[in-house]
């Protein structure tokens, strides 16, 4: 199957840096809208492999006081063993930043993750 998605996210990051020499630490919060699209492809009828990506950017050319991007991919393969029970692994790509006056901040996160599927 395929689908838009069309979502709005409360995004609240908050993140310290301890060394022998100082303490820093950054806190941001937003609400960002995002705009994207999800795929999914059953291989076998218990076996899918799903994509979804959204996004959404403030360009620069806006303002130069202001900018901002979100781009959230996630790429993931599920096994149900039966109709309750799967397990999932996949592959995360969260990247996000601002700039509002003189205050910037940017977060990139992305790496596999394994879980588990329970369904009821």
């Amino acid at each position: 199957f395929g689908g838009f998605i069309l979502e709005a996210k409360y995004t609240d990051v908050r993140v310290e840096l301890d060394s022998q020499f100082s303490q820093e630490f950054a806190h941001a919060r937003a609400p960002i809208p995002a705009i994207g699209g999800i795929g999914r492809f059953y291989v076998v009828p218990n076996i899918s492999i799903t994509g979804e990506l959204t996004l959404f950017t403030v360009p620069e050319s806006l303002s130069k006081d202001y900018n901002a991007h979100y781009t959230d991919l996630d790429i993931y393969g599920t096994v149900n063993f039966t109709n309750y029970v799967g397990a999932k692994v996949g592959y995360r790509s969260l990247d996000l930043g601002y700039l509002v006056k003189k205050d910037q901040g940017s977060f990139t996160l992305n790496g596999l993750y394994f879980g588990a599927v329970l369904r009821y």
